[in-house]
Protein backbone atom coordinates (compact mmCIF):
# COMPACT_ATOMS: atom_id res chain seq x y z
CA UNK A 1 0.00 0.00 0.00
CA UNK A 2 2.79 2.43 0.90
CA UNK A 3 4.57 1.75 -2.37
CA UNK A 4 1.30 2.32 -4.26
CA UNK A 5 0.77 5.64 -2.49
CA UNK A 6 4.30 6.73 -3.32
CA UNK A 7 3.79 5.81 -6.96
CA UNK A 8 0.51 7.72 -7.13
CA UNK A 9 2.15 10.73 -5.50
CA UNK A 10 4.93 10.64 -8.07
CA UNK A 11 2.41 10.42 -10.92
CA UNK A 12 0.52 13.40 -9.55
CA UNK A 13 3.71 15.42 -9.24
CA UNK A 14 4.64 14.65 -12.84
CA UNK A 15 1.16 15.53 -14.05
CA UNK A 16 1.24 18.81 -12.10
CA UNK A 17 4.64 19.69 -13.51
CA UNK A 18 3.42 18.93 -17.02
CA UNK A 19 0.37 21.13 -16.53
CA UNK A 20 2.51 23.95 -15.24
CA UNK A 21 4.79 23.60 -18.27
CA UNK A 22 1.93 24.05 -20.76
CA UNK A 23 2.65 27.12 -22.90
CA UNK A 24 0.32 30.08 -22.68
CA UNK A 25 -2.13 30.40 -25.58
CA UNK A 26 -2.65 33.79 -27.20
CA UNK A 27 -5.25 34.67 -29.83
CA UNK A 28 -4.53 37.60 -32.16
CA UNK A 29 -7.81 38.95 -33.57
CA UNK A 30 -7.52 41.57 -36.27
CA UNK A 31 -7.90 42.74 -39.85
CA UNK A 32 -5.65 42.71 -42.92
CA UNK A 33 -2.63 43.92 -40.96
CA UNK A 34 -2.92 40.81 -38.78
CA UNK A 35 -3.73 38.67 -41.82
CA UNK A 36 -0.51 39.99 -43.33
CA UNK A 37 -1.47 41.98 -46.46
CA UNK A 38 1.58 42.92 -48.53
CA UNK A 39 1.12 46.41 -49.96
CA UNK A 40 1.64 46.72 -53.74
CA UNK A 41 1.38 49.61 -56.23
CA UNK A 42 -1.69 47.97 -57.78
CA UNK A 43 -3.43 47.90 -54.39
CA UNK A 44 -4.88 44.41 -54.85
CA UNK A 45 -5.29 41.43 -55.20
CA UNK A 46 -3.67 40.75 -51.85
CA UNK A 47 -0.98 38.26 -50.96
CA UNK A 48 0.31 37.61 -47.44
CA UNK A 49 3.60 38.08 -45.72
CA UNK A 50 5.03 34.75 -44.56
CA UNK A 51 4.01 33.46 -41.14
CA UNK A 52 7.34 34.34 -39.54
CA UNK A 53 7.28 37.86 -41.03
CA UNK A 54 3.84 38.89 -39.77
CA UNK A 55 3.81 40.65 -36.41
CA UNK A 56 1.98 37.77 -34.72
CA UNK A 57 4.66 35.40 -36.00
CA UNK A 58 7.41 37.69 -34.72
CA UNK A 59 5.61 37.76 -31.38
CA UNK A 60 5.31 33.98 -31.33
CA UNK A 61 9.05 33.60 -31.95
CA UNK A 62 9.86 36.08 -29.18
CA UNK A 63 7.69 34.30 -26.58
CA UNK A 64 9.32 30.93 -25.95
CA UNK A 65 6.66 30.00 -23.40
CA UNK A 66 3.60 30.84 -25.51
CA UNK A 67 1.72 29.80 -28.64
CA UNK A 68 0.19 32.53 -30.80
CA UNK A 69 -2.79 31.71 -33.01
CA UNK A 70 -4.18 34.23 -35.49
CA UNK A 71 -7.69 35.09 -36.66
CA UNK A 72 -7.17 37.89 -39.17
CA UNK A 73 -9.69 38.92 -41.84
CA UNK A 74 -9.26 41.50 -44.60
CA UNK A 75 -11.76 44.33 -44.09
CA UNK A 76 -12.79 43.35 -40.56
CA UNK A 77 -14.30 46.18 -38.50
CA UNK A 78 -14.92 46.46 -34.77
CA UNK A 79 -18.69 46.04 -34.46
CA UNK A 80 -19.96 47.03 -37.89
CA UNK A 81 -20.87 44.95 -40.92
CA UNK A 82 -18.99 45.46 -44.16
CA UNK A 83 -20.35 47.38 -47.12
CA UNK A 84 -21.54 44.26 -48.93
CA UNK A 85 -20.93 40.61 -49.68
CA UNK A 86 -17.43 40.15 -51.12
CA UNK A 87 -15.93 36.93 -52.48
CA UNK A 88 -17.39 34.25 -50.18
CA UNK A 89 -17.70 36.58 -47.15
CA UNK A 90 -21.08 38.02 -46.18
CA UNK A 91 -21.38 41.62 -45.03
CA UNK A 92 -21.92 40.72 -41.38
CA UNK A 93 -18.87 38.41 -41.37
CA UNK A 94 -16.74 41.57 -41.35
CA UNK A 95 -18.30 42.49 -37.98
CA UNK A 96 -15.67 41.74 -35.34
CA UNK A 97 -18.19 41.69 -32.51
CA UNK A 98 -20.11 38.93 -34.29
CA UNK A 99 -17.01 36.88 -35.11
CA UNK A 100 -15.08 37.22 -31.84
CA UNK A 101 -17.12 34.92 -29.54
CA UNK A 102 -16.87 32.04 -32.01
CA UNK A 103 -13.14 32.65 -32.46
CA UNK A 104 -12.63 32.48 -28.70
CA UNK A 105 -14.66 29.28 -28.42
CA UNK A 106 -12.79 27.75 -31.36
CA UNK A 107 -9.33 28.42 -29.95
CA UNK A 108 -9.92 27.79 -26.23
CA UNK A 109 -8.18 27.36 -23.89
CA UNK A 110 -6.77 30.88 -24.13
CA UNK A 111 -4.75 32.93 -21.70
CA UNK A 112 -4.89 36.20 -23.65
CA UNK A 113 -6.72 37.75 -26.60
CA UNK A 114 -4.95 40.58 -28.43
CA UNK A 115 -7.29 42.72 -30.53
CA UNK A 116 -6.05 45.19 -33.18
CA UNK A 117 -9.01 46.65 -35.04
CA UNK A 118 -10.31 50.09 -35.98
CA UNK A 119 -8.74 51.08 -39.29
CA UNK A 120 -11.63 49.76 -41.37
CA UNK A 121 -14.07 51.71 -39.22
CA UNK A 122 -12.57 54.80 -40.91
CA UNK A 123 -13.44 53.73 -44.45
CA UNK A 124 -15.41 56.11 -46.65
CA UNK A 125 -19.12 56.10 -45.88
CA UNK A 126 -18.77 54.90 -42.28
CA UNK A 127 -18.27 58.30 -40.67
CA UNK A 128 -17.02 57.22 -37.25
CA UNK A 129 -15.03 59.54 -35.03
CA UNK A 130 -11.84 58.34 -33.28
CA UNK A 131 -13.73 58.28 -29.97
CA UNK A 132 -16.47 56.11 -31.47
CA UNK A 133 -13.91 53.71 -32.91
CA UNK A 134 -12.17 53.46 -29.54
CA UNK A 135 -15.43 52.80 -27.71
CA UNK A 136 -16.28 50.04 -30.18
CA UNK A 137 -12.84 48.45 -29.87
CA UNK A 138 -13.02 48.38 -26.10
CA UNK A 139 -16.54 46.97 -26.38
CA UNK A 140 -14.87 43.91 -27.89
CA UNK A 141 -12.80 43.61 -24.71
CA UNK A 142 -16.04 43.23 -22.77
CA UNK A 143 -16.94 40.26 -25.00
CA UNK A 144 -13.62 38.63 -24.11
CA UNK A 145 -14.12 39.27 -20.41
CA UNK A 146 -17.57 37.68 -20.56
CA UNK A 147 -16.47 34.53 -22.38
CA UNK A 148 -16.37 32.08 -19.47
CA UNK A 149 -17.11 28.41 -20.32
CA UNK A 150 -17.95 28.82 -24.04
CA UNK A 151 -19.84 26.00 -25.74
CA UNK A 152 -20.02 23.83 -22.58
CA UNK A 153 -16.25 24.06 -21.98
CA UNK A 154 -14.57 24.32 -18.59
CA UNK A 155 -12.33 27.24 -19.59
CA UNK A 156 -12.35 30.64 -17.93
CA UNK A 157 -12.35 33.88 -19.89
CA UNK A 158 -8.87 34.96 -21.02
CA UNK A 159 -7.20 38.29 -20.36
CA UNK A 160 -7.43 40.92 -23.10
CA UNK A 161 -5.10 43.51 -24.62
CA UNK A 162 -6.39 46.19 -27.00
CA UNK A 163 -3.91 47.49 -29.59
CA UNK A 164 -4.59 50.80 -31.32
CA UNK A 165 -3.70 50.41 -35.00
CA UNK A 166 -0.97 52.68 -36.37
CA UNK A 167 -2.15 55.80 -38.23
CA UNK A 168 -2.62 55.68 -41.96
CA UNK A 169 0.10 57.29 -44.05
CA UNK A 170 -0.18 58.74 -47.58
CA UNK A 171 -2.90 56.59 -49.18
CA UNK A 172 -2.94 58.30 -52.58
CA UNK A 173 -0.52 55.98 -54.42
CA UNK A 174 -2.87 53.03 -55.03
CA UNK A 175 -6.54 52.41 -55.94
CA UNK A 176 -7.26 51.75 -52.25
CA UNK A 177 -7.13 55.51 -51.72
CA UNK A 178 -10.83 55.85 -52.45
CA UNK A 179 -11.65 53.70 -49.42
CA UNK A 180 -9.28 55.26 -46.91
CA UNK A 181 -8.21 58.79 -47.82
CA UNK A 182 -11.04 60.38 -45.84
CA UNK A 183 -9.88 58.50 -42.73
CA UNK A 184 -6.24 59.59 -42.69
CA UNK A 185 -6.73 62.55 -40.32
CA UNK A 186 -8.96 60.57 -37.97
CA UNK A 187 -6.50 57.66 -37.88
CA UNK A 188 -3.84 59.93 -36.39
CA UNK A 189 -6.13 60.45 -33.39
CA UNK A 190 -6.87 56.79 -32.68
CA UNK A 191 -3.92 56.36 -30.29
CA UNK A 192 -5.13 59.19 -28.06
CA UNK A 193 -8.75 58.04 -28.20
CA UNK A 194 -7.77 54.47 -27.33
CA UNK A 195 -5.58 55.71 -24.47
CA UNK A 196 -8.49 57.69 -23.01
CA UNK A 197 -10.78 54.66 -23.25
CA UNK A 198 -8.13 52.48 -21.59
CA UNK A 199 -7.87 54.97 -18.73
CA UNK A 200 -11.64 55.01 -18.31
CA UNK A 201 -12.09 51.23 -18.47
CA UNK A 202 -8.90 49.97 -16.86
CA UNK A 203 -8.35 47.57 -19.77
CA UNK A 204 -4.73 47.10 -20.90
CA UNK A 205 -3.84 48.98 -24.08
CA UNK A 206 -0.88 49.32 -26.44
CA UNK A 207 -0.41 52.03 -29.08
CA UNK A 208 1.05 50.43 -32.22
CA UNK A 209 1.62 53.89 -33.66
CA UNK A 210 4.19 54.56 -30.96
CA UNK A 211 6.51 51.84 -32.31
CA UNK A 212 5.72 51.48 -36.01
CA UNK A 213 4.05 53.08 -39.03
CA UNK A 214 2.11 52.03 -42.13
CA UNK A 215 5.05 52.25 -44.51
CA UNK A 216 3.55 50.08 -47.23
CA UNK A 217 3.17 51.81 -50.59
CA UNK A 218 -0.60 52.01 -50.06
CA UNK A 219 -0.22 53.89 -46.76
CA UNK A 220 -2.49 51.33 -45.08
CA UNK A 221 -0.52 48.14 -44.63
CA UNK A 222 2.60 47.16 -42.73
CA UNK A 223 5.92 46.34 -44.35
CA UNK A 224 8.05 43.47 -43.09
CA UNK A 225 10.04 45.98 -41.03
CA UNK A 226 6.81 47.38 -39.55
CA UNK A 227 5.66 43.88 -38.60
CA UNK A 228 9.01 43.16 -36.97
CA UNK A 229 8.91 46.38 -34.95
CA UNK A 230 5.37 45.75 -33.69
CA UNK A 231 5.87 42.09 -32.79
CA UNK A 232 9.14 42.83 -31.02
CA UNK A 233 7.68 45.73 -29.03
CA UNK A 234 4.60 43.76 -27.96
CA UNK A 235 6.57 40.76 -26.66
CA UNK A 236 7.67 42.22 -23.29
CA UNK A 237 4.26 43.85 -22.77
CA UNK A 238 2.50 40.54 -23.25
CA UNK A 239 5.08 38.66 -21.21
CA UNK A 240 4.28 40.96 -18.30
CA UNK A 241 0.52 40.50 -18.74
CA UNK A 242 0.94 36.73 -18.66
CA UNK A 243 2.91 36.98 -15.42
CA UNK A 244 0.21 39.00 -13.65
Amino acid sequence: MKRWLLMMSAVCMVATAAAQAEPARILVFGDSNSWGWQATPDGFPAVRHADDVRWAGVLDAALSDAIVVVDGLIGRRTDLAGQGDIALVAANDFNGASALPEAIARHMPLDLVVIMLGTNDLQVGVGRSPDEVAAAAFGLAALVQGSDNPVFSAYAAPEVLIVAPPPLSDTTATPLSGLFQEGVAASAKLGGAFAAEAERSGIPFFDAGAVTATDGVDGIHLTAANHAALGTALAPVIQQLLLN
